[in-house]
């Protein structure tokens, strides 16, 4: 009778934890798409429920740092993680879900800088790229390596934007998303005197990192599914316009 009570158990466990979808997310917000305090509903939260209605999956968020949640879905710790393609130097060693919105990254300096001066192409480039502890910037991560430029790490984009408010130099720049950007001068309206650029630096995809296992194949499978659905009936362009 124990031996049965046993198998029952470990059959219920087995099924319990096969039917989780564990998701680092960041610990700082990236506005409009997450945001720390779970109070305020961002998009990504809002398609994860929709998603877990679908499908029965319960939605297991881990709060981490970048550096953090790179390892975690490296070590197949959690099934996956926000990123971009673009931005993970060895993408081909995880599965990936299709694009869930386009990031458009701006040039960010202090009210006393030039957007243009820092543009990768800009021949005469020079000075502080302010960046996140492990992110990578494509476009300017040769010039990091050749020393053309030299870089500042932050633990979030609030206080790189607090750095450039405060510090006028004009050697000092970052590289933000627009959206986010335009999240915090709303909510910060003395970020307003500092200058973006017009153009942008890249778009790229905001996708799912899922880790490259079984398990983690077959959650980007399941999530690549309803996301086809949910671009097709609009919906998904509908939560989007809703931060607009």
């Amino acid at each position: 009778m124990k031996q049965v009570s046993l198998v029952l158990l470990l059959l219920f466990y087995s099924q319990a934890h096969a039917d989780t979808f564990r998701l680092a997310l960041p610990e700082d917000d990236y506005p409009p798409f997450h945001f720390a305090n779970s109070d305020n509903e961002g998009i990504l939260n809002k398609i994860l429920s929709l998603f877990s209605a679908e499908t029965g999956y319960i939605i297991e968020k881990v709060i981490a740092s970048e550096m953090r949640s790179v390892k975690l879905v490296r070590d197949s710790k959690v099934d996956a993680r926000l990123e971009s393609k673009a931005w993970q130097p060895d993408s081909s060693q995880y599965y990936w879900s299709d694009g869930i919105a386009t990031i458009e990254d701006i040039i960010v300096v202090s009210q006393n800088g030039d957007p243009a001066s820092f543009h990768s192409q800009n021949e005469s480039i020079a000075g502080v790229l302010l960046a996140n502890y492990g992110y990578v910037f494509p476009e300017y991560e040769q010039l990091l390596a050749d020393q053309v430029i030299r870089r500042e790490n932050f633990y979030s984009d609030l206080a790189i934007l607090h750095s450039l408010y405060n510090n006028h130099k004009n050697t000092r720049f970052t590289i933000m998303s627009r959206a986010v950007f335009n999240w915090y001068r709303q909510k910060y309206p003395k970020f307003h005197i500092l200058n973006t650029s017009h153009f942008s630096v890249g778009e790229e995809p905001l996708q799912l990192q899922f880790s490259f296992t079984p398990r983690g194949k077959v959650r980007a499978d399941s999530f690549n599914n309803f996301l086809k659905k949910l671009k097709a009936n609009g919906e998904l362009a509908r939560i989007i316009n809703s931060y607009e």
